[in-house]
């Protein structure tokens, strides 16, 4: 018996190669078999979540109205209506008393005004004084009435004012 204690030189064998190189190929298909599975799954899973949800269309037709009705007040807001108010508190005609002011929604700057004249020329000459004041446009007679009980004349005015030149500084 001969004991020899120096390392031989180990052949890899061809068997040896080919069932690494099988196995590296198994896990290889494993492993892109698994993506796909899972990337199906999550479609699944997407289209599930989506035939569950409540329609959307309906829920963003009402959301959207209600976020532009919410930005047209908004607008109307910010205008500087005390420039507005200024402006009409410098109108001074006798006999023509300023009831009520009141502001209309919408894209346009306008304003309804009512009030009593004494008769109907110190109407007219009020009508004439906001039609000379600057920024204010469309002045229309709206309704006109005589109240007998008050005895008085009783208006209803429709204008359009630019709030856009005046608004530069307003935020």
């Amino acid at each position: 018996m001969q004991l020899d204690f120096v390392a031989t030189r180990r052949h890899f064998s061809v068997f040896g190669l080919l069932l690494l190189t099988a196995g590296l190929a198994c896990l290889l298909l494993a492993s892109w078999r698994m993506s796909q599975t899972q990337q199906v799954q999550q479609q699944l899973e997407g289209q599930l979540w989506q035939l569950q949800a409540p329609p959307a269309s309906v829920e963003t037709d009402t959301e959207a109205t209600a976020l532009v009705a919410a930005d047209r007040l908004a607008r109307q807001f910010r205008r500087p209506w005390t420039m507005l108010f200024q402006r009409l508190e410098q109108i001074n005609v006798p006999g023509v008393r300023l009831g009520q002011i009141l502001p209309q929604a919408g894209d346009k700057a306008s304003v309804q005004l009512g009030g009593e004249a004494s008769d109907a020329e110190s109407l007219y000459e009020y009508l004439r004084a906001l039609r000379r004041q600057g920024g204010v446009t469309d002045v229309y007679l709206l309704q006109q009435h005589w109240d007998a009980e008050s005895e008085a004349l009783r208006f209803v005015v429709q204008a359009r004012w630019d709030a856009g030149q005046e608004a530069v500084g307003a935020p």
